[in-house]
Order: C-alpha cells, then sequence, then structure tokens
C-alpha cells in the first residue's frame, strides 16, 4: 500500500475528540454485557503492566496527564466507527482481532496498530491544545465547572436509575477502569481545549475575493441541480441471485412512454403524465399489496410518488449517465433526456441547471426549556415567560441574553447553552418546523425576539443578523479548516507529548478470542 493510500485511511480512521462523555455513541451500550464480561479479564491485565509515568498515567506533556482507561475509550472510539462505516470497504473480518489482520502487510502494520495510531493522535490533539490554552491565559472557569457538573450529574441519575453506583455506571457504559475522576479529568481537558480551538478557528478572517477565489479552484463541490426524475420499470430485481427478469410487454409499454415523456417541456405537463400513468398502471403504485385499498389511498400513494419526482439541491456528480447529462454546460430549463437501467427506461427533466446555493443563513439565539426539567409543560412555559421577561426588564442586549442562555438552557446536547444559545450558518429546513420558520420569516430582522414552541420544549428566540450565502459559508469553512490545519501543524512543534506506547498497548483488541490459527501469520512486533 502506497504511502498516500496511508495517509488517506489514517485520516478517515482518526477519531474525533471527545468533547463530552454525555450523549457519546450508543455503539458503547449495544455491547454492555460484553463489556462487562470481559471487565476481569481487562483489569487483570492492565494490573500486570506497570506505567513508566507512574498510576495508570499513559500519555503526559507538562502540565497535563490521560489516563490508560481515557486511550482505551478512544481505541475503542476508533474501532467501532471503523467497524460500523468503513469496514465493508476492506478485508476486515469483525469476528477475528485487528491484531491478526493486516492493515499493510507489506510493512507489517494491523489494524490494532492503525487504531491504537489513531487513538494517540487524539489524545495528542487534546493534550496540545490544553498545554497551548494553558500559555495562552485560559482556565476553566465557574461556568465550565457548571458544565463539568451537569454531565456527571447526568451520569449520576442515569447511574441510580440502572440501581448502580456512579463508577459502576460509568465503567459499564464508557469502558471498563474509567471513573468519575478520569471523566472529569477529560471533560475539562476537553472544555480547555475547545477554548483554545475555537479562538484559533474564528481568528482567521476571509474577503469576498477569497471565497470566490475557493470556489473557482473547486467548482465542482460547490455545485447542484434541480430536476424531475421518472423510471419507467418493466423487470424485477432478485437481490439473492443478482438477476433481473424483464417483462418484454412491459418494456415496450415502459419504452413508448418514456419517449412520450421525453417531449413535455413543463414541471406541471411532467407531473401530469406520470400521474396518469400510475393512475393507469397500478401495479407501478408504491404502495402495500398484502391489504385491500380505497381509492383514495391509491390517489395519495400516487400523490407521493409524484411529488418524490422532483429533486431538488442535488449534488455535483459527473460518475453516472445521468449526472454527466444534468452538469453540462449546455443545460437549460426544460431539458429532458432518456437513458436506460439494467430494468427501466429513465427520463430526467431540468429545473434548474447547475448553480451554486445562493441562499442566506441565518444566526440566531435560543433559550430552551423543556417540560423533562420544568416537570410539566405549563411550568416550562411559565419559566420560559418569566426568564423572557428578566431580560426584557434587564439590559435587554444580545450579551444579556447571552448570559441567560447559559445559565437556563436546556440545549446541553448540541453544546449551543455553552455558547450563549448561538446557532450560526443555520439554513432553511435544518431545525423544526416551528423553529425554522419563526428564524426565516421574510420580516425577520436583527434583535427580534420572541418565545416559540416546539417539539423539544419552549424557546426564546433571538435573532442574531443574517449570515453569509450558503457556498460562501462552504467556501469559509474549508478555508478555515485548511488554515487552521496549517497552523495547528505549526504549534504542535511546540508542544511536547510523550506516551508510554508498551504500557498503551495492553489494550486488548475488542473481539474476545484471537484466532489462533492467524496469529503465527503476524510479526512479533506487531503483537
Amino acid at each position: 500500500m502506497s504511502k498516500t493510500s496511508r495517509k488517506i485511511l489514517a485520516a478517515v480512521l482518526a477519531s474525533a475528540m471527545a468533547f463530552s462523555l454525555t450523549g457519546c455513541n450508543d455503539m458503547f451500550k449495544k455491547n454492555e454485557n460484553s463489556e462487562n464480561s470481559k471487565t476481569s479479564q481487562v483489569s487483570s491485565q492492565a494490573s500486570e503492566a506497570v506505567s513508566k509515568f507512574g498510576g495508570n498515567i499513559a500519555v503526559k506533556s507538562e502540565n497535563f496527564t490521560v489516563g490508560l482507561p481515557m486511550v482505551q475509550r478512544m481505541f475503542k472510539n476508533t474501532y467501532n466507527d471503523f467497524v460500523n462505516y468503513y469496514a465493508s470497504n476492506y478485508e476486515f473480518d469483525t469476528a477475528k482481532s485487528s491484531k491478526v489482520q493486516y492493515y499493510d502487510e507489506e510493512n507489517k502494520i494491523t489494524w490494532y496498530d492503525e487504531f491504537i495510531d489513531s487513538a494517540k493522535g487524539s489524545v495528542k490533539q487534546l493534550l496540545v491544545l490544553c498545554e497551548l490554552a494553558k500559555k495562552d491565559g485560559f482556565s476553566i472557569d465557574e461556568a465550565d465547572q457548571k458544565t463539568v457538573d451537569e454531565n456527571i450529574a447526568n451520569m449520576q441519575t442515569a447511574a441510580d436509575n440502572a440501581g448502580q453506583t456512579l463508577d459502576e455506571y460509568i465503567a459499564s457504559t464508557f469502558g471498563s477502569g474509567l471513573n468519575e475522576k478520569e471523566v472529569r479529568n477529560n471533560l475539562e481537558q476537553t472544555i480547555l481545549a475547545t477554548k483554545y480551538y475555537q479562538k484559533v478557528y474564528d481568528g482567521f478572517t476571509y474577503t469576498d475575493e477569497d471565497y470566490e477565489k475557493a470556489y473557482e479552484e473547486n467548482k465542482e463541490s460547490y455545485l447542484y441541480a434541480d430536476f424531475l426524475f421518472f423510471a419507467f420499470g418493466y423487470g424485477t430485481t432478485d437481490s439473492s441471485e443478482a438477476s433481473v427478469t424483464i417483462d418484454e410487454k412491459q418494456k415496450e409499454t415502459a419504452k413508448k412512454a418514456a419517449d412520450e415523456l421525453l417531449q413535455v417541456r413543463t414541471e406541471e405537463e411532467f407531473k401530469a403524465y406520470i400521474t396518469k400513468y400510475l393512475n393507469e398502471n397500478r401495479d407501478y403504485v408504491n404502495i402495500t399489496t398484502d391489504e385491500s385499498h380505497t381509492e383514495e389511498d391509491y390517489q395519495a400513494a400516487i400523490k407521493s410518488q409524484v411529488n418524490s419526482a422532483k429533486v431538488e439541491k442535488y449534488a455535483y456528480e459527473a460518475t453516472s449517465e445521468a449526472g454527466k447529462w444534468i452538469f453540462s454546460d449546455e443545460r437549460k430549463v426544460g431539458d429532458t433526456y432518456e437513458f436506460e437501467g439494467t430494468s427501466s427506461y429513465n427520463v430526467v427533466m431540468v429545473l434548474k441547471p447547475s448553480y451554486r446555493d445562493e441562499s442566506i443563513k441565518k444566526n440566531v439565539r435560543h433559550i430552551l426549556f423543556t417540560k423533562d426539567k420544568y416537570e410539566t409543560d405549563e411550568k416550562a412555559k411559565e419559566m420560559a415567560e418569566k426568564v423572557y421577561e428578566e431580560w426584557k426588564n434587564g439590559e435587554a442586549t444580545e450579551d444579556s441574553f447571552a448570559e441567560l442562555a447559559k445559565i437556563h438552557n436546556a440545549d446541553s446536547d448540541s453544546g449551543s447553552a455553552a455558547n450563549g444559545g448561538l446557532y450560526t450558518d443555520v439554513y432553511e429546513g435544518q431545525m423544526v418546523t416551528e423553529f425554522n420558520d419563526w428564524v426565516f420569516d421574510p420580516a425577520r430582522k436583527t434583535g427580534d425576539t420572541g418565545i416559540v414552541k416546539t417539539t423539544y420544549g419552549y424557546h426564546i428566540m433571538y435573532f442574531v443578523s443574517d449570515s453569509k450565502p450558503a457556498w460562501k459559508t462552504t467556501a469559509d469553512t474549508v478555508l478555515r479548516r485548511n488554515a487552521y490545519n496549517e497552523k495547528y501543524s505549526e504549534l504542535e512543534k511546540t508542544i511536547t507529548v510523550e506516551f508510554d506506547d508498551d504500557y498503551i498497548r495492553t489494550i486488548p483488541d475488542p473481539t474476545e478470542e484471537i484466532d489462533p490459527d492467524d496469529t503465527s501469520e503476524v510479526s512479533e512486533e506487531s503483537k
């Protein structure tokens, strides 16, 4: 495998820094029984190993340390993410230990090695940012400590409900060896690292010329198209045998219909034609066949199928026949195209040729009051109204709103509570309907406030401002990400992070057993 391939995959495998243990991946909860059954085995293995740094410390910098249990958790994050999302793209057997499967056989690198390196990379980034934050004068303040305490309190509640002590709950849910002390340490480090990261990330500034240049350099990643698409089927596919059975009579009917649809020139004509076709060919209506249906049922199903023919904001691609045609520079509104699939004739009509998204995103703050926090829906509403009046009778500024959001906001899962309830670059349709409708009201202007009820609870709203067009926010993200990565590469060299590699490699593979038939294939240095 080439060095380039290795770098690309390493980027995919790199686990993101865990800024909070609350709301972490459910994949750790799916195997609680197996986790508990292996606890004694893992504990025994860890007790036999000795850290050269003392205690259970596996990684250290000048002012910060990370224990082996937290490194193990990051290892499992990487492993589980890979198994759930990427393993199918590689010859990886989830029933076997990653220690006996090569990621790079030529260089004797196992998947275990790769997962360990990824976990070490995550820990290193965390400690580098913590050290930089400390040098820059950042510290854990009262609000930060409140966030940590709330996370621990939520875990305590879950532990009580499960009939466990807090440490038992943490160990069984997040990983053996973890306890309250380890969790608090990780939360505080994560908050500190985030502060410095945000300072650097937000510190870059860009002009419209910068955005245009970024767009011109990589246009394809910004382009979309809107179109209508309909498939006239003439065969059935047997997925178990990977075969298609063609109905020749239906194929003739499908071809005739596709040719006719190819002649229409408006969205209304396109939809009218496929509505007529589905009414005349009920077997192709997407409706369950194991029960009787009324005419109203059929018409509702046909309407839904016709509406689904419209595809909006289809991202650029030129790998498919249709994609190449849709994103051709010659395309114009009303153009139609017919192509044959494995068991259908397909027709496409362009509604909006290749474009970049100029829709304006929005910046908004909110304070959420939930039934869960205030026992009843009515009490949540009363509290929202009380805090809203408190704000209006005070300074009534965005800053004062942000301070109240830090105190009262129940929206802790998304992280907006710690950020003064702020959501930036919100796009239409991103939020729940009532929230979305308030934010995207055409009359909305800076400083507008109000209370909105959604399925989540009651939100005190504060409209901050219009943001940039959607394509510019994309360009801004790309520019900032690249600039941050470059800056981090420079700063990383100023911080020393030490690893106890022998101790770290006592982390077990998530599988319970290693296939003895395969262990002989792996070199000693990779075991």
